[in-house]
């Protein structure tokens, strides 16, 4: 079945990437530091073009390293240009990324390796299309073992990802409450400023290098911000926002890729549109309307 061999490893994995980012999402919202989930979604493109010249391979380990490392890099510049510069975090941000995403440009097109599916139209926009499972032929092959190891590997990867980030996340869920509601009493129980900064940096760099494959470098900061901003509207409960946030996530996914794929062709394209750009769309307009809903209520109260 075409849909089962398709269509639904597509749809695991633009699910699990907008998890992941939201879940990381909901830390730079409260913290209203929504323009590093930005840079970073950016910044990593030299680490992943740098990754595929040692392997030389798309689909190896060193570029998900590499990216990682190109992350935590720019996230280090950002740092030390507010300190030396005595610039303001945005500025400092809007340097670092534009540098960094240009590089990873430059290196592109200098090295040539667009025609292994590293081009710039993946890195912008992702490639949710060519995630293909050809193991199942019926729905029964889904729940069979022997097929999971034929996997595609982003879905594996970007699944430990999100566990991984959410067992943090519950782990350390009264100290983030604590770092990201008042800073300044974390700091007089001992919790060093810069290395909250660091691990949180460290947990968006992880999910935007997670998230890559399935929407690019550029259309991730929809799925970092827009299911967690739309939360934020809902609710000011923190444990609620979370699952809020994350259901919002998985919902835009799904109704974004259904658009893409089946519902475009029935407003006049002439066939499928790019399904990150589609899961992009739904979660923009899913925020706009809740905002909208929103001033609405405040005005009748």
């Amino acid at each position: 079945m075409t849909f089962l061999q398709i269509d639904l490893p597509a749809m695991t994995l633009a699910i699990l990437a907008g998890l992941t980012a939201a879940l990381v999402g909901n830390l730079l919202i409260l913290r209203r530091q929504a323009l590093m989930g930005d840079a970073l979604s950016h910044m990593v493109l030299p680490g992943i073009v740098g990754g595929y010249v040692i392997s030389g391979h798309p689909k190896s380990w060193a570029i998900v390293g590499g990216a990682l490392l190109a992350g935590l890099l720019g996230a280090g510049l950002i740092s030390l240009i507010q300190r030396l510069g005595r610039l303001d975090a945005a500025t400092a941000m809007g340097v670092v990324l534009t540098t960094m995403f240009a590089a990873g440009v430059l290196l592109i097109e200098v090295i040539n390796i667009s025609g292994i599916h590293l081009d710039i139209e993946h890195a912008l926009y992702g490639s949710l299309e060519s995630v293909i499972w050809l193991y199942p032929v019926g729905w029964k092959d889904i729940f069979n073992p022997a097929g999971w190891a034929d996997l595609p590997r982003e879905i594996p990867f970007i699944a430990g990802t999100f566990f991984t980030l959410a067992t943090a996340f519950f782990i350390t869920a009264k100290e983030i409450r604590l770092v990201t509601f008042d800073p300044s009493f974390s700091a007089t129980l001992g919790i060093p400023f810069w290395l909250t900064e660091l691990l949180i940096n460290c947990a968006v760099a992880i999910a935007v290098v997670a998230a890559f494959d399935a929407v690019g470098s550029i259309l991730v900061i929809s799925m970092l911000i827009c299911p967690t901003a739309t939360a934020r509207l809902i609710t000011n409960r923190f444990n609620l926002q979370i699952g809020v946030s994350l259901f919002i996530a998985a919902f835009s996914a799904l109704l974004g890729y259904v658009f893409a794929v089946w519902g475009a062709p029935y407003l006049g394209s002439p066939g499928a549109v790019n399904a990150a750009g589609g899961i992009a769309c739904v979660a923009g307009t899913i925020l706009v309307s809740t905002s909208i809903l929103h001033v609405l209520l405040q005005k009748r109260a």
